[in-house]
């Protein structure tokens, strides 16, 4: 066990990633997150049961949180893409904010940042207009002081490893 400092305060921290199999098993998942465990056995060149047990620690230890899948949003009608820059009063209970925006069908990520900004948010909705009425609604809700936005147009990295290497997705 190490220890690390926190605002000054002395904790104990578990170095949950024992070695480089763990990485290259984390590696291989995030690229091709249905590889089975005896093929990625055999590119590691350990055992399957090897392989299980680190996958097994690694759900335990938090570090793999689940396993999902990938679905382009155009093709779920949802092409219009946004960052949304939140700042918020201060005098209102963040969690409610957070809560009221996650529960909204076209708000992807809910990120609190420290900074200018409150709370970053991205957003996938049909068209211009829906984004707009949703800015709209964010912009109305209590504790929101104001509302940024910036349009995206392309993605360059999240997917596009995973969606170039696996054509047949």
């Amino acid at each position: 066990m190490a220890k690390a400092y926190i605002s000054g305060v002395e904790i104990e921290a578990i170095l949950t990633i024992a070695d480089e199999v763990d990485k290259q098993i984390l590696q291989i998942l995030k690229l091709h997150g249905r590889a089975s465990i005896r093929d990625m056995a055999k590119q590691l060149n350990v055992s399957p049961a090897t392989v299980s047990r680190k996958i097994k620690k690694l759900e335990e230890n938090n570090i793999i949180k689940a396993y999902v899948s990938i679905v382009e949003d155009d093709e779920l009608g949802k092409g219009t893409r946004a960052v949304l820059f939140v700042k918020t009063t201060g005098d209102y209970d963040s969690n409610q904010i957070v809560e009221n925006l996650t529960a909204m069908d076209d708000v992807c990520n809910v990120f609190l940042t420290m900074g200018n900004y409150d709370m970053i948010l991205t957003a996938c909705t049909t068209d211009e207009n829906a984004l707009y009425r949703m800015i709209k609604r964010i912009r109305g809700a209590e504790g929101v002081l104001w509302v940024d936005s910036a349009s995206i147009v392309t993605r360059k990295k999240v997917l596009s490893a995973i969606i170039e290497d696996n054509k047949e997705i």
